[in-house]
């Protein structure tokens, strides 16, 4: 699968031509021997990356150590070797050599195996040219006076409910989103990111394709990604998370398709982890290679299998919140998800036009072991993204629907910093569209942020919640029965919200003290979707879901 760059239409032929270098992925047994202690995390982690897993009661192992220096000490000094780079949480090296080199590698009692991961060039295809997007003049506004501009970004925004969290104050401020992607072309010029840099925003860069820190120069991808989260200037474009910090980390080389893009990206990964990261996001993903060399194949969509998707859960596992792209094969022969989307512990992202209908490009699950993906779901059909001189237009493709999301997760996150990153994620999914019904072309469905924000059960992780109620039945037609169980106050409040938190019913009822209580509500004039019901008194609220149909 080529890269998941914004739908493209290709023309003519693709050359390809075999570089003269070759690759090795060199896996190791062990960590032994190596001056590095899980006691001493500072040698090699932020201060910032171990608050994060301090936060989440995540602990320091092995998998944070940096691998064991004498062996790539040894590895260097076998004849035609040169080490590209490492990896602490795969254990390992890519080098580059020839096979004799690596036949003698291989005698290495500390190493546990090798595989290539050779190079080839591609003559890009052209691209088609995106509609321009005019600049909107007037305020594109909610009910809310103090909404902000966001130009042709408003419906991309208020689909997942993150102009609500940016009126609430809620912008991104106190998050650190790392983007790793296949370049950033002139976002050091672009005026929509001049606040990134005039309030020094942006912490830094890395490639990890040529070695060095220079990525303005590279591919345009990156900056339209990251004009949907960072771009700021209004009338034009206002991102979901324009008060976050970042990171801009280049994996992907646009003239190759090979599988050490996926090492590159998990080096790139790790360094977000140890410069203390709490999002990565990243609009790329693989299947198969130039020339059928290391193919994956839908066999191995576990989760499990792909050196790109075992990394993506370890980040997970570091307290990070990690989006991918799901993909834009939804009408090609390939149609799933690729690699690392099929990992289980990340947010795949799938793409839905404007009405939250799938759209048709847009990957699918399941997952060779039967998961459901993609995760959650948002606008990447008609996306309004921003490239060099702050040209604006409205393109498709999970690439965009994928940072829109990342950029909402940061501002709830920010909101409700003592999250645990699961925690947060799964609260996304109890309160989205499709919530109740989760499938394989959308998912839980499309979020809603600022409900996930001011709901309390699974994302608040409360223990003072009221004595359960329950509900039947669900899905419901007209009656929908309530139950309520030792209710501790005479007298309580009954409300039903639609998705957007807005409020449908508000009833104010009484009880007597100990007993149950069952209410029959007629809903039957309720348009049909998902619907929330709270029951509250003046210490306490639950709140649980139901489906109209």
């Amino acid at each position: 699968m080529k890269k998941i760059i914004f739908l493209i239409l290709i023309f003519g032929f693709v050359k390809i031509t075999i570089s003269q270098n070759n690759k090795y992925w060199v896996m190791f047994k062990n960590k032994n021997g190596t001056p590095y202690s899980v006691s001493t995390p500072t040698a090699y982690l932020t201060a910032k990356s171990i608050l994060r897993r301090t936060n989440q009661s995540i602990t320091i192992n092995s998998s944070d150590l940096p691998v064991t220096p004498s062996y790539v000490s040894q590895i260097a000094a076998v004849p035609s070797v040169t080490v590209l780079y490492r990896s602490k949480w795969l254990n390992g090296v890519v080098v580059r050599t020839n096979t004799t080199a690596i036949a003698t590698i291989n005698t290495f009692t500390f190493v546990n195996n090798t595989n290539a991961v050779n190079r080839f060039k591609i003559v890009l295809p052209v691209i088609e040219k995106n509609q321009p997007a005019p600049e909107v003049l007037n305020p594109n506004k909610t009910n809310n006076p103090a909404s902000y501009n966001y130009g042709g970004a408003a419906w991309q925004e208020k689909m997942i409910g993150v102009d609500c969290m940016h009126n609430l104050g809620f912008r991104g401020q106190g998050m650190t989103i790392a983007i790793i992607d296949d370049g950033f072309n002139s976002v050091n010029t672009n005026s929509i990111f001049d606040s990134l840099f005039l309030e020094n925003r942006l912490l830094g860069t890395r490639d990890f394709v040529t070695g060095d820190t220079m990525v303005f120069e590279d591919d345009t991808h990156g900056a339209y990604c990251l004009s949907t989260m960072a771009g700021n200037q209004p009338g034009k474009i206002i991102g979901t998370a324009p008060k976050a910090k970042y990171w801009l980390l280049r994996s992907e080389d646009v003239f190759t398709e090979t599988i050490s893009e996926e090492y590159n990206w998990i080096r790139a990964a790790e360094f977000a982890d140890s410069v203390g990261a709490d999002i990565t996001t990243t609009s790329l993903g693989y299947t198969t290679f130039d020339s059928g060399l290391n193919d994956h194949s839908y066999s191995t969509l576990n989760g499990r299998t792909a050196p790109m998707s075992i990394a993506a859960n370890m980040a997970a596992r570091k307290g990070m919140v990690v989006l991918n792209a799901a993909g834009n094969e939804g009408q090609s022969f390939w149609v799933y998800v690729g690699v690392p989307a099929d990992a289980d512990s990340i947010i795949s992202v799938g793409a839905v036009d404007s009405l939250s209908n799938h759209a048709s490009f847009s990957s699918y699950g399941p997952t060779f072991d039967g998961r459901i993906k993609p995760d959650l779901s948002t606008r990447g059909q008609k996306a309004l993204v921003c490239g060099p001189g702050a040209n604006c237009s409205f393109s498709n493709g999970t690439s965009f629907a994928t940072p829109i999301l990342a950029g909402a997760v940061a501002c709830l996150w920010g909101a409700k910093p003592g999250l645990k990153n699961m925690t947060l994620i799964n609260g996304l999914k109890q309160y989205a569209s499709n919530s109740l019904a989760p499938n394989n072309s959308i998912g839980w469905g499309v979020p809603n942020i600022c409900y996930t924000y001011q709901s309390t059960i699974g994302i608040n992780e409360i223990t003072n919640d009221i004595s359960t109620f329950s509900i039947h039945p669900n899905p419901v037609t007209a009656q929908l029965t309530v139950n309520i169980n030792l209710y501790s106050e005479k007298n309580f409040i009954l409300k039903i919200m639609d998705v957007l938190g807005k409020e449908i019913k508000a009833e104010i009822l009484s009880r007597d003290i100990g007993t149950d209580s069952s209410i029959n509500l007629n809903v039957s004039s309720l348009d049909n979707g998902v619907y929330f019901i709270s029951i509250s008194d003046q210490n306490k609220i639950s709140t649980k879901k139901f489906m109209k149909q």
